[in-house]
């Protein structure tokens, strides 16, 4: 009898030991995914881990918040025309909406010579218009440049927006890739090449989830710690599965660029890959990406696209700690880098013509 109080005691201590440390440990996901300043001091690993629960347990999602986004029948959402404000924990933004839906100004719609493809990396989450990239491409230029980048579309719903805009005077087409663009890619490509998207009723599902998702409750990053791993396994599993296709990842990037509604074969597109804050993360894409199209037969436009290094010039201070979007400065390397591509590729022609 005594042995059996002893267990019980022993288990309940060791129980009761438990629940303080992940006590403990929720309190301290909690102060850290509020405190981007405190974040800043801590490693990388840190910053990524904090960083995950505050993307997929608090902060807004643009496309889900009705007041900056709505429904569309063919691309699933577009942004609302308009103008709205857009915040997070390390940012606040207004965003000026034209027609098309996308965050630009209407007289960009008039036949621009150069088109920014991409999701919201492209789009400017986490800065102010006049700080994309693309605007700064334009005020380099000045000629029309168009943003027609949206939160969180593949390539395949990026080369559908052109359908949308004028391209008879296009000349460069700049397309950000990230990793998340590779089921829409790989969906786009065994539907035949067909553009499925979400209905409205599901679109509404997703609005109402987000908004929900964003509440606290006592476990909540704990738990979000958990599906976190089971997805990493499902992820491992799809996989492992994909390896049975004729096409990979570049494969269902170049299938999208190949056979999108416009024909890009006299545009000059320019490509690179930004997935996140880790540099790191865009190093296997941009390295397949080039031996593909050096070693492959495929079209001219794609054999002659420009790749980006981007693995090379962003850098940890070019992100947010705790989001893990471009910061002004992250913007300001990208647009110098697309500018010297231009300028190199504008002097290239301009050897060619004279020499002829």
């Amino acid at each position: 009898m005594k042995d059996k109080k002893r267990y019980i005691k022993i288990i309940s201590f060791n129980l009761l030991l438990i629940l303080l440390l992940l006590s403990l440990y929720e309190s301290y996901m909690f102060i850290m995914v509020r405190s981007p300043k405190l974040l800043a001091m801590c490693p990388r690993k840190i910053q990524n881990s904090i960083g995950y629960l505050y993307a997929w347990g608090d902060r807004d999602i643009i496309q889900f918040t009705p007041e900056c986004a709505m429904y569309d029948k063919e691309l699933g959402y577009t942004l609302r025309p308009g103008s709205c404000v857009f915040s997070g924990r390390e940012f606040s933004n207004t965003y000026y909406v034209n027609r098309v839906g996308v965050r630009d100004d209407e007289a960009s719609l008039n036949n621009p010579q150069i088109i920014v493809a991409g999701d919201s990396v492209a789009m400017g989450w986490g800065v102010n218009q006049e700080e994309t990239y693309s605007q700064l491409i334009e005020k380099e230029f000045g000629v029309t440049v168009l943003n027609a980048a949206v939160s969180s579309y593949g390539t395949a719903r990026e080369m559908m927006m052109l359908s949308r805009v004028q391209t008879g005077k296009l000349k460069y087409l700049i397309v950000q890739y990230s990793g998340n663009d590779y089921g829409e890619n790989k969906q786009f490509y065994l539907d035949n090449n067909v553009l499925n998207t979400m209905t409205e009723e599901k679109y509404n599902y997703y609005t109402s989830l987000y908004d929900r998702s964003k509440g606290y409750f006592l476990g909540k990053y704990l738990l979000m710690k958990v599906k976190k791993r089971i997805r990493e396994f499902k992820t491992t599993k799809e996989a492992e599965a994909s390896y049975q296709l004729d096409k990979d990842e570049i494969g269902f990037f170049l299938n999208a660029l190949i056979n999108g509604p416009v024909d890009l074969k006299d545009v000059q597109i320019i490509a690179f890959a930004v997935s996140g804050r880790n540099p790191a993360d865009n190093i296997d894409f941009t390295r397949n990406l080039k031996e593909r199209i050096l070693n492959e037969n495929l079209p001219i436009f794609i054999k002659n696209m420009i790749i980006l290094d981007t693995p090379t010039i962003l850098k940890q201070n070019h992100f947010y700690v705790l989001d893990d979007h471009l910061n002004r400065s992250g913007h300001e390397v990208i647009a110098d880098e697309i500018i010297k591509a231009i300028e190199n590729t504008e002097r290239r022609e301009k050897k060619l013509k004279t020499s002829m």
